[in-house]
């Protein structure tokens, strides 16, 4: 489903959809190069992270249409470079999901968690200024917004530390992950302040502990675009992520229904999109009109995740929802609401920014779903409310554009994959 018209919103309620179980994101043998797959449309994508990592972020960059396997994707890139106009933008994300003109943010901080990128700053100045939005100041005094005012900018390590200081850039793909990130959170709040926790490894003691930090610096919604596999050391209750007054979410990934490549049994939905106290955000395929289906670009192009844990037990929210409603899944069911993670809009994907690309870029992912959810519901002045009960989503189903169509993979308990009238596993 899809949040409300009554908040004059369309995001989507529900687990999302499932790639087919045999491909999931995998490379053709000794056709692709490692981390580029090709979409169901024929375009080729690339990974904004390596998804050997433990913990990898939930983005795709599409590549030229003229690159092919073989060809050096920086050569490509260099005759070929995306140019602004692809791919939907602020004024698609607005209309879709039928944002009113008046915000409730008035500088409240929106964080994202991701690593070291020294060209942030500029990097989000380059997507407002080419978007018509104002550009973000550096937060002045101390260097960390107030959560009121004038919107800014500010940069921190995972304890709060080194404020708007190059902590060692990662540089590499994860730089346009960032800026996916904070193009999102522009697009559809442009009036919120944002923080960047940059944690130094891809590891989930690093997001609690930024994500800590996140809500010790005044962030009323924090967005993850990373995860990984279940079945670390985060065992309720010692993993802690939302606390109220502080609302997190994020992507539940990329891979299709009930699928992680580094699961041997291939079963284990994404953490911490699955854990107890986080909301999960799945992806939707947005088309011209704000209509959208499950985003399923199998069978190697990527889908939206969902499944049920391995590891958590049901939240409260999803327990006094009923269990009537999750199928056969006893456990977490993992993916609570999802949003725009691929259009069909000028030529497809979601457009971005960043100096990884060299300027303009179309991405794909449900890291682009997660910050726009966090964004709109900052925007929308619902944070508050959604932080101190999560069943909040679960309780105004109503004021959610219901998803009916499409699927993120095959699987026996139908609803866990495939989208339809109420609630459904990929959306």
């Amino acid at each position: 489903m899809s949040l409300a018209r009554r908040w004059w919103v369309v995001l989507a309620l529900a687990p999302v959809a499932v790639l087919a179980e045999s491909s999931a994101l995998a490379d053709q043998p000794g056709v692709l190069p490692h981390g580029i797959h090709r979409m169901a449309s024929g375009r080729y994508v690339q990974d904004l992270c390596d998804h050997d990592r433990p913990m990898y972020c939930m983005g795709h960059r599409f590549l030229p249409e003229a690159y092919r396997p073989g060809d050096s994707v920086e050569d490509v890139l260099r005759l070929h470079p995306m140019l602004q106009g692809a791919g939907a933008g602020p004024s698609d994300f607005l209309s879709a999901y039928s944002i009113p003109p008046a915000s409730a943010s008035g500088g409240k901080i929106v964080a994202i968690l991701d690593q070291p990128d020294s060209q942030a700053f500029t990097d989000v100045n380059g997507y407002r200024n080419g978007a018509g939005i104002a550009p973000l100041a550096l937060c002045s005094g101390n260097g960390l917004p107030t959560g009121s005012g004038t919107p800014c900018f500010a940069s921190v390590d995972e304890t709060g530390g080194s404020i708007n200081q190059n902590i060692g850039d990662t540089g590499g793909s994860p730089d346009g992950e960032t800026a996916l990130d904070m193009d999102m959170i522009s697009a559809v709040c442009p009036d919120c302040s944002i923080l960047l926790v940059q944690f130094p490894t891809a590891a989930s003691t690093d997001l609690r502990a930024s994500a800590a930090t996140a809500a010790m610096l005044g962030a009323v919604a924090t967005s993850i675009s990373w995860g990984g596999p279940e079945g670390g050391d985060c065992a309720p209750p010692g993993c802690k992520f939302t606390t109220p007054g502080h609302l997190v979410v994020a992507a539940a990934g990329d891979l299709g229904y009930d699928f992680d490549l580094n699961t041997p049994a291939g079963n284990s939905p994404s953490y911490p999109g699955s854990a107890q106290d986080v909301l999960g955000i799945g992806g939707t395929t947005l088309s011209s009109g704000g209509s959208e289906v499950v985003w399923n670009d199998a069978p190697n192009g990527g889908a939206t995740g969902s499944g049920c844990s391995i590891q958590f037990p049901p939240p409260p929210f999803q327990t006094a929802f009923g269990a009537s409603h999750f199928g056969a899944c006893a456990l977490r069911d993992s993916t609570d609401l999802s949003a725009a993670a691929e259009s069909t809009i000028a030529g497809g994907g979601i457009a971005e920014y960043t100096s990884q690309f060299g300027g303009w870029g179309i991405v794909t992912g449900t890291s682009a779903a997660s910050p726009l959810v966090a964004a709109i519901f900052t925007r929308l002045g619902l944070t508050d409310a959604i932080s101190n009960d999560l069943g909040f989503v679960y309780k105004n189903m109503s004021a959610f554009h219901d998803i009916t169509s499409g699927n993120n993979g095959t699987c026996t308990d139908t609803i866990q994959c495939t989208a339809g009238p109420g609630w459904d596993g990929p959306t």
